[in-house]
């Protein structure tokens, strides 16, 4: 009968075992750490003993040396020379004998994992499936290398439990998803999706969050997929506060006529790779580092971009620094060169009535275009590098390294494609990010809870919670608070503080920088819907629509049309000069006994900084 000494070692042995295999079978940060010191424990037990125990007893010689080596390389097959150097003084005690068969574990525990994956890996596919039944779930549609990117982020960094659908089966790819630490499913159930599947992943009502991300390379089928899944979760009466979903290869002003069900899904957001790019490029690059502000809060430069090639990264690059290059007292202007622009989608634009954009029929390397550099070097705030070519992008910003170098003001130079890009800014400090996948965008829930904020100021009256009112919101309306919530770090600088001290209690600003902020912000407001295909309203149709205002209310008591916003013929009476505002917030109050102020909307968005700012750290420390 065991002893309770054997019981606690066959415990303790159990233990061990247990925690290595749990360490093999789920994704963690400790994995590669833990592999790491395992190997580096088993190389220098083995050099100390075998180097020492060898030399003790066969002299300082080249035998001595080979055999030790040899001892040191069987110890990773589960091998050990324990009998020919048990003389040596160093395992004369019970403690150096006790390091001397560490180090064998460590060197057995790095050569069995690979095996323990491989021969256990229904226990560990068992294993994995069990830990996928807790705490948030991220489900990847589509398997490629993109797709493993994110998962491999959200398994690692935001410690997530990954499950990847594979509707193509990419069996080459199935050891890469085991090394996460996520699990391949290619059942029918899943790549339906139906309500088995919701029970397989033990998603019921009000149990646990779901993330979706469909990263399939096709993005009608991701579209398909996820109307598909949102369809079941709605069947199923899973809360749309449990879910987000992430949609790629669809345009950002696309998703009402790709995915129908989207108005379900609380969290939800698309996005084609250039989009995404141009958008990760604003963000850790804002157009607001490029100029200067005044004291109050006014720039005291104008905005030039110039954009080399006019593909899809192009006019991503364009419609991002539009949104973003609003500042009160600039103005914002943008050269494009490209030989054969695709710019047929701006024929009779909004864009190009608002804003200086200029479009140049030369090439980067022509000397029309170093013509122009030098006409305008030192007015130019960023140049962006966009022939779709990565080669041909590194030789032209080398090129226009070379050229700056000669006592010019050097711009920031961007290299983009849609995979990534290189940036260079006045320093000559280089940025890179080769996989957009991999760099925390997008993050949906970090986007709305910030932009939730947002849209409350807009919801004047209404007794629900920010979260109840973000449900309601169409999806434009979605996209234009998160647009305004990623502005908050322009403001910020425009305003010569920081997050810190802001959550500190340093706001509001004076008056006259919060009246500049305000106008930034109803210019910035301005650009993304000149971005998203909106035109100022029409007098005609202004008056049209307030007549079928108040013929709705004489007859209910009350009327559901927007006066100033018509979605369906992207037409909005706010898109005019800050200084035209008050006369139109008048003509609205006149008809509809109302009070609303259009400037006073500007001048809350701003000042709700504090409460967007405290969303982003909640958020970013996993309180929502």
């Amino acid at each position: 009968m065991l002893n309770p000494l054997s019981i606690t070692m066959v415990l303790l042995v159990t233990a061990c075992f247990a925690a290595a295999l749990l360490n093999l079978a789920a994704q963690n940060r400790l994995r590669g750490t833990v592999t790491g010191a395992a190997i580096t424990a088993a190389v220098l037990t083995g050099a100390v003993f075998y180097g020492a125990g060898y030399a003790w007893t066969l002299g300082f010689s080249f035998e001595a040396l080979f055999r030790a080596l040899l001892a040191l390389c069987r110890m990773f097959a589960g091998v050990n020379d324990f009998a020919s150097v048990q003389a040596s003084p160093l395992l004369c005690r019970a403690g150096g004998r006790a390091f001397f068969w560490f180090g064998h574990f460590c060197a057995f525990y790095v050569t069995a994992s690979a095996a323990i994956s491989t021969l256990g890996e229904k226990l560990l596919r068992r294993i994995r499936a069990t830990l996928l039944r807790r705490g948030t779930l991220t489900v990847i549609y589509g398997l490629n290398p993109d797709s493993l990117s994110y998962g491999r982020r959200t398994a690692g960094q935001r410690h997530r439990s990954v499950l990847f659908v594979d509707p193509d089966g990419n069996t080459g790819l199935e050891t890469s998803v085991s090394s996460t630490g996520a699990l391949l499913e290619k059942s029918a159930s899943a790549l339906g999706p139906d309500r088995r599947f919701l029970r397989h992943i033990n998603m019921t009502p009000g149990s646990r969050r779901l993330d979706l991300a469909a990263l399939h390379r096709d993005g009608r089928k991701n579209a398909a997929y996820a109307v598909r899944f949102l369809e079941t979760l709605h069947e199923a009466g899973i809360r749309p506060d449990q879910v987000s979903v992430i949609v790629s290869g669809i345009p950002e002003n696309a998703p009402g006529i790709l995915l129908p069900g989207a108005s379900y899904c609380s969290h939800l957001l698309t996005f084609d790779d250039y989009e995404l790019t141009a958008r990760l490029i604003t963000k850790n690059h804002p157009p607001a580092d490029r100029i200067s502000f005044d004291a109050r809060g006014r720039a005291e430069e104008n905005f030039h971009a110039v954009i080399l090639g006019y593909g899809k990264m192009g006019r991503a690059i364009l419609s991002r620094l539009i949104c973003c290059g609003q500042f009160c007292g600039s103005t914002f202007r943008a050269d494009i060169f490209d030989p054969a622009a695709q710019n047929g989608f701006l024929h009779e634009h909004e864009l190009l009535r608002r804003y200086d954009i200029r479009f140049h029929r030369a090439d980067a390397r022509s000397d029309e275009f170093y013509a122009f550099l030098e006409e305008n070097a030192g007015k130019i705030s960023i140049i962006a590098v966009c022939t779709g070519d990565r080669n041909a992008n590194r030789e032209i910003a080398d090129d226009l390294d070379s050229w700056f170098a000669f006592g010019r003001k050097l711009p920031m130079i961007i290299q983009a494609t849609g995979d990534g890009y290189i940036c260079q800014d006045e320093q000559h400090r280089r940025t890179e990010c080769e996989n957009i996948y991999e760099s925390g965008l997008p993050d949906v829930n970090m986007l709305d809870a910030m932009a939730m904020q947002v849209n409350h100021i807009y919801r004047t009256g209404s007794s629900k919670t920010a979260a109840q009112e973000w449900e309601e919101c169409d999806y434009f309306s979605r996209a234009s608070s998160r647009a305004s919530a990623d502005f908050y770090p322009a403001m910020l600088r425009a305003a010569h503080t920081t997050p810190e001290k802001v959550l500190a209690g340093d706001w509001p600003p004076d008056e006259e920088t919060l009246e500049n902020l305000a106008v930034t912000e109803h210019m910035r407001w301005c650009a993304f819907h000149y971005v998203m295909g909106f035109t100022a309203m029409p007098d005609e149709v202004y008056e049209e629509r307030a007549r079928q205002y108040l013929e709705e209310k004489e007859r209910t008591g009350k009327s559901g049309v927007r006066i100033g916003r018509d979605m369906e013929n992207h037409m909005h009476a706010c898109l005019i000069p800050w200084e035209e505002l008050d006369a139109l917030s008048e003509k609205e109050n006149r008809i509809t006994g109302g009070s609303i102020d259009y400037k006073q909307m500007d001048r809350d968005n701003v000042l709700v900084i504090p409460k967007v700012l405290a969303a982003m750290k909640s958020a970013s420390e996993g309180q929502i």
